[in-house]
């Protein structure tokens, strides 16, 4: 566990908030130098508090619905275990991947045009490794909520506007420079416009004006920083929750009950197994246990089933589907 003091969590807070903030302009809210913020990003990712920064691309614009997978391994060797991971980090469509604890053992999240392309994607992954899956369970996410990670300097969560994704939207309208200028911030989301410009062969000011309008429409949500919690005092956890007669006014209340937890980073209403996800980072077992069962007992009456997950490593986290650029090529 790596040691955060006051001026780490003001900078990883300030790196929710907008990961993309120049060095003067992170300097300026701290009180500090631009050579005191480099080094602390330096630090935190030199320490592993920190493996990288990623745009949240709203990729249901670009066409996209997200399976999320959850896997069972059986008589797995470290060797396997780390192919597997391999083969998940280089495909295209794995927007995230994660390890955890109960009855899973590995969570992934597949983005795919419809299921017939998310089926070949399994059928592939199983195809590759038959003697290590022993079980999977799909969730398909219909809709999101994000909070960010307000306990890193708050106690009390101020009620804002926050990110969604999985709903029906417009469909995005972007050329091939929209989709390569995505596929770089999507992989460092701190990557300047200049250094952008001299990759593609275009204007920095191309590149300002081309990021403002995604954002303006929405595909781009944010700018957020990799955190790898379990190194760090907090551990992370999601709660899956099948729920039994349920009104949209009651899952409004229950989201709204949630979001004014600073611990509550993201929630996600899911077709399948379960009907609710509540993704939540806190410091010890007694917050865990208090969390859980406040929400169980304040809504006993319609929580059907009720799973914790650990989340030990977070292998990935990029939310743009890098074959929609093959896609888009193919049309030309």
């Amino acid at each position: 566990m790596s040691k955060l003091d006051k001026v780490d969590l003001k900078l990883l807070g300030e790196l929710e908030n907008n990961a993309r903030q120049t060095l003067s302009q992170i300097a300026k809210k701290l009180g500090t130098s631009q050579q005191v913020v480099s080094y602390r990003i330096n630090s935190l990712l030199k320490r592993n508090v920190l493996y990288g920064f990623h745009t949240v691309v709203n990729f249901a614009m670009l066409g996209y619905t997200s399976y999320r997978t959850m896997i069972r391994f059986s008589n797995i060797s470290d060797q396997k275990y780390k192919e597997i991971i391999n083969y998940l980090l280089k495909h295209p469509n794995v927007l995230w991947l994660v390890g955890c604890g109960g009855r899973w053992d590995l969570l992934v999240n597949f983005t795919a045009k419809n299921v017939v392309q998310y089926n070949e994607f399994l059928r592939e992954l199983k195809n590759k490794f038959p003697d290590q899956i022993q079980n999977h369970d799909i969730l398909i996410t219909i809709g999101g909520t994000f909070f960010g990670r307000d306990y890193l300097n708050k106690k009390i969560r101020e009620i804002k506007p926050v990110i969604y994704f999985g709903h029906e939207f417009k469909p995005a309208k972007v050329d091939n420079t929209d989709l390569k200028i995505l596929e770089l911030i999507s992989e460092n989301a701190r990557m300047s416009s200049v250094e952008i410009a001299n990759k593609l062969g275009i204007s920095p000011n191309t590149v300002i004006l081309r990021i403002k309008n995604m954002k303006k429409t929405g595909l781009i949500q944010g700018f957020k920083p990799s955190i790898q919690v379990g190194n760090t005092k907090w551990a992370a956890y999601k709660a899956l929750i099948k729920f039994q007669n349920i009104t949209e006014k009651k899952e409004l209340e229950i989201m709204n009950y949630l979001q004014t937890n600073v611990n509550v980073i993201a929630i996600l209403r899911l077709i399948g197994p379960w009907d609710f996800e509540i993704e939540f980072e806190v410091e010890t077992k007694e917050d865990l246990l208090k969390l859980t069962r406040d929400v169980r007992d304040k809504f006993k009456e319609v929580i059907q089933g009720f799973e914790i997950l650990p989340l030990y490593r977070e292998y990935k986290y990029n939310y743009f589907p890098r074959d929609t650029l093959k896609e888009y090529k193919a049309a030309e």
